[in-house]
C-alpha cells in the first residue's frame, strides 16, 4: 500500500484542498461526501459509498442487510487501524 502525505492549508472558512494525488488514488471526485471524525488531535476523513445500504439490498431482509453493515464497518475500522498503523499513529 502506498500512502502520501502532504501538508495542506487551511482557508479562513475552514475548507482544505485534497491533493490530486490522493484523490485519483481514491477515485474521489467533485461532489463526493466525506465522513469527518475527530480521534485526538487527528481529523479523519472517510469517502461514503455512493450507494445507500438500501438501495444495494433490495431483496435483503432488514436484518440481513443490518449484518452486512455491521461486516462492512468492521472491515472499515481494521483498514483504518493498519493504515494508522503503517504511518506511525498508535490508535
Amino acid at each position: 500500500m502506498v500512502i502520501t502525505l502532504a501538508t495542506v492549508k487551511m482557508s479562513s472558512r475552514g475548507q482544505v484542498v485534497i491533493p490530486q494525488q490522493l484523490r485519483e488514488g481514491l477515485g474521489l471526485v467533485e461532489g463526493c461526501k466525506l465522513k469527518v471524525y475527530q480521534e485526538g488531535k487527528k481529523i479523519i476523513m472517510v469517502a461514503e459509498p455512493e450507494s445507500k445500504p438500501e438501495e444495494l439490498f433490495v431483496a435483503a431482509s432488514k436484518d440481513a442487510t443490518k449484518k452486512a453493515m455491521e461486516i462492512s464497518h468492521e472491515l472499515d475500522e481494521t483498514k483504518l487501524r493498519e493504515l494508522l498503523k503503517e504511518i506511525g499513529v498508535k490508535a
